[in-house]
């Protein structure tokens, strides 16, 4: 066996003589080993270092800042590790929560001079520990930088609405006509705010129940600030270190926008015409009273013979269980013209002639009468008389044969505005030569 395999031969023995034998003596071995360690810890209790690490520094003193007009720019100052030299039994016991790093915010140092709006201010860290826990022997952060600035009110700063998601056909959510928030914070932030803007989602509402949909709500929305550029700021906290949020009422409302039909009363024989200011009206309310309507009507109007054109401003007739929004009027203006009906009717009446030749007679199936369409209003055709109505052909000029001529209407004034049109316009006639007359003979004398 060479001298290499000799040498790791005896240690594996050794190592397994130690394990395997003489087992009693070395569990008294052991016992003792404990027995003694532990009255090294109850009786003798020595100090060894221990290292508490991540102890977070805080600050006080924060309302002397506010009497100057500063405020801190972050409440974050990070954390420390701290040794601490205490009895080993205290060891398990030791952390974070028995040791206290903060910085003095009334400190004289922190101050500004009048050009300066911030400024970043080394403090020295305070650190404490509970009594009965040994003593601090290092720190490792003993100084921090604290950024101080002038604090700057905002009051009215307009805040909007962005809304997100939909609400069911039929309604329509309703938010304050004006939002605003006060603001206070760091100078350089708070002056360069322009707007606030909050986001409703709307598929946060029971938007699945339309029958339940329709109340009053209130919802508390963060609200995200922007410069004039619409450039969203961070940064910009409330005092509790949190994003500044609002409570916004809101009120999702059921609506129907309806045509508008005047309530136009006339006598019979009349027609009107009409415009509207406006040709429908958006009401609010009951869900079931708005699906039932069709229309919103008027006060009723009298619409009266003279009238062209006439501006007639008139509420509107709601029904129970809707409304307006508070900006409407409730009235529409009618520009209403006033017509009476017209009609046409048909007369026959007979057919005159002037101008005939005395050397000619009318032809076998010459017109004696015509159909003379008249157009007018009911009350002109009612009153009218067929002897207001002549109607002739002018045969001056023609001469034996067939001629086609007009038919000539003319009108007594007394039948008003009437037209008359000759059904047809124009008629054919016959002209002929009357027969000549038989001649007789002479009567002859008795003598002959």
């Amino acid at each position: 066996m060479s001298g290499k395999k000799k040498v790791l031969s005896l240690v594996g023995n050794f190592f397994k003589d130690l394990f395997t034998k003489n087992l009693p003596l070395k569990g008294i071995a052991l016992l003792f080993a404990f027995l003694l360690w532990g009255y090294v810890l109850t009786i003798e209790n020595p100090e060894y270092t221990k290292t508490v690490r991540d102890v977070e520094i805080v600050s006080y003193g924060e309302e002397s800042l506010t009497e100057k007009g500063l405020m801190l720019v972050s409440r974050e100052l990070g954390t420390t590790d701290v040794d601490v030299l205490c009895k080993i039994s205290k060891h398990s016991e030791l952390d974070a929560s028995r040791i206290s790093c903060s910085v003095d915010l009334s400190s004289r140092a922190i101050s500004l001079a009048d050009e300066e709006d911030s400024k970043v201010i080394p403090l020295t860290v305070q650190t404490t520990l509970q009594s009965g826990y040994g003593t601090i022997t290092a720190v490792e952060v003993s100084t921090v930088n604290v950024e101080v600035a002038r604090i700057s009110t905002r009051t009215n700063l307009p805040v909007s609405i962005e809304y997100t998601g939909s609400l069911p056909m039929g309604f329509q959510v309703k938010a304050p006509d004006r939002l605003s928030i006060t603001v206070k914070g760091t100078k350089s932030l708070v002056d360069a705010i322009s707007h606030g803007v909050i986001t409703v989602d709307l598929d946060a509402f029971p938007v699945n129940d339309p029958e339940t949909l329709a109340g009053e709500y209130s919802g508390v929305y963060q609200v995200r600030f922007y410069n004039s550029s619409n450039v969203a700021l961070e940064n910009i906290l409330a005092d509790n270190g949190e994003s500044y949020t609002i409570e916004v009422p809101l009120t999702i409302r059921a609506y129907r926008e309806l045509p508008i039909l005047p309530n136009i009363q006339i006598d019979d024989g009349y027609d009107y015409t009409f415009t509207l200011s406006r040709d429908t009206v958006t009401l609010y309310g009951d869900r079931a009273v708005l699906q039932s309507l069709d229309s919103v009507s008027t006060q009723p109007i009298t619409a009266l013979p003279n009238m062209n054109s006439e501006a007639i401003e008139i509420d509107l007739v709601l029904p129970d269980g809707v409304s307006m929004l508070s900006s409407d009027t409730g009235k529409v203006t009618v520009l209403l013209t006033v017509t009476e009906q017209t009609d046409t009717r048909e007369f026959t009446v007979p057919l005159a002639v002037t101008g005939l030749s005395d050397k000619l007679i009318r032809g076998e199936r010459f017109p004696t009468e015509v159909t003379i369409r008249v157009t007018g209003t009911l009350r002109e055709l009612d009153a009218l008389s067929l002897n207001y109505i002549k109607a002739s052909i002018n045969l001056t000029g023609c001469g034996l044969g067939s001629h086609t001529v007009p038919v000539l209407i003319e009108i007594d004034s007394r039948a008003g505005a009437i037209q008359a049109v000759a059904d047809p316009t124009e008629v054919t006639v016959a002209l002929t030569e009357p027969e000549p007359e038989p001649t007789t003979a002479p009567a002859k004398s008795e003598g002959e």
